[in-house]
């Protein structure tokens, strides 16, 4: 009896050490849970939230633990749709924020070509845009953190949509993105001027330029695919699209809440 009895004890131990490897990890072991909101741009092409993304210090994580379920991202309202009229579009998905229209950046722009590797501080503007091209890395903006993972023959292009200007004077509604974990070198942004749209047009030569010379991605002959990924600061509405550099008018949707 007492040979049973050691027995069953010894077994319902070892089950519970089991269960416990699978619990997740607390705040003592590494992480903060349940802030802020992790988006991921995936091979498979679906942005995610990681329901973490802070160290206990508060500086952000480069990357989402790989033990922590995804969910997916809820957007916070409709996205804002202007009332100008939309007059070319690469397609209807995306023309709340690319179509002419639209603004775009002159030869006088001054883009930055961040040199160092750390977090880098971007105004996205009240009533304008701002827009990244890279390779891979992570952008964080009003709370939510955009992963964008390093896969060969791809760069992003990223355009963020600020707040939408409340016409008030002295009332400043520009927000502060952070930038990290990019290459440093081969990572570029800039701020766009207010507007109802980004130019298409202007759009466009960017997917050439990413496709064809590279810009600072890639390599002399470009990237054979690009992913756009577009996010409203407002309501949080975000999509990811995939486009071949063998047609560059053809956008395939593949992840949008």
């Amino acid at each position: 009896m007492k040979k049973q009895f050691a027995f069953v004890i010894g077994t319902m131990a070892f089950i519970a050490i089991i269960i416990m490897s699978f619990v997740p990890p607390t705040k003592a072991q590494g992480y903060i849970t349940a802030t802020p909101q992790y988006i991921t741009a995936t091979p498979s092409g679906g942005p995610q939230i990681m329901p973490n993304g802070w160290t206990p210090s508060g500086t952000p994580m480069p990357a989402a633990p790989t033990n922590v379920q995804t969910v997916a991202i809820a957007r916070k309202a409709e996205p804002f749709h202007s009332p100008v009229q939309c007059t070319s579009s690469f397609n209807n998905d995306s023309a709340w924020v690319i179509c002419e229209p639209g603004v775009l950046l002159n030869a006088s722009t001054a883009w930055t070509i961040p040199g160092t590797d750390q977090v880098w501080h971007v105004n996205c503007p009240e009533g304008g845009f701002c827009y990244f091209s890279m390779g891979g890395g992570s952008i964080k903006a009003d709370g939510v953190i955009i992963s964008l993972l390093f896969e060969k023959g791809v760069n992003y292009l990223v355009l963020i949509r600020g707040r939408i200007d409340d016409g008030i004077v002295d009332s400043d509604l520009n927000i502060t993105a952070q930038v990290y974990g990019f290459k440093p070198g081969h990572a570029i942004w800039a701020i766009m001027p207010p507007g109802a749209y980004v130019s298409k047009d202007w759009f466009r030569q960017q997917l050439v330029t990413s496709t064809t010379t590279g810009g600072t991605n890639c390599g002399a002959t470009g990237c054979s695919r690009v992913k756009v990924i577009l996010f409203d600061v407002d309501s949080h509405f975000f999509q990811e699209f995939e486009v071949q550099a063998n047609w560059l008018d053809n956008w395939k949707l593949v992840a949008s809440n």
